[in-house]
């Protein structure tokens, strides 16, 4: 599945994830779902937008699906098959004694960084004046991210650091 485990993805508030779908069995993928929020709230890839069926065969995917979220996210990838059956949310719910791997949904954690949003296109904005580059998300900045005057008038906005006696 794409994105990859780990990746910092820049969006506009939509990311592309794609992939492929399988189901054993003499079965075939009629439709996959994915989620931006761990599996909480499920979206469905357009029937257009999947690849052709046949019998045993793969199925790949594309969607562009609505994230408003800003850093670490899961993404999530199921398939349900022509018989209703589907790929089990975790994998701890389909657990066996006899350790048979199971084919639970395709997790994958990304840094979402949503430059829809007005801070963060600010921040772009600025990395991309001073020609740096926005990875590795952890380092720090040699440049201030406010001045002094935008902290005067957040400060006065606010109405002072302190609450009022």
């Amino acid at each position: 599945m794409s994105p990859v485990d780990k990746a910092v993805i820049v969006h506009d508030g939509h990311i592309r994830m794609n992939g492929w779908a399988y189901s054993g069995g003499g079965h075939w993928p009629e439709r996959v779902e994915v989620s931006v929020d761990g599996g909480s709230v499920w979206y469905e890839t357009p029937y257009e937008q999947l690849s052709e069926k046949y019998l045993h065969a793969w199925r790949t995917w594309v969607i562009d699906v609505p994230c408003d979220a800003e850093g670490w996210i899961e993404l999530v990838a199921r398939c349900w098959d022509n018989a209703l059956n589907t790929q089990p949310t975790f994998i701890r719910s389909a657990w066996n004694w006899d350790l048979h791997v199971t084919s639970s949904c395709h997790r994958v954690k990304i840094y979402s960084v949503n430059k829809s949003k007005p801070a963060t296109a600010k921040r772009l904005k600025q990395l991309q004046e001073r020609e740096m580059d926005l990875l590795p998300i952890t380092k720090p900045l040699p440049f201030d991210l406010e001045g002094d005057d935008e902290y005067e008038l957040e400060v006065q906005r606010r109405a002072g650091r302190d609450p009022l006696e």
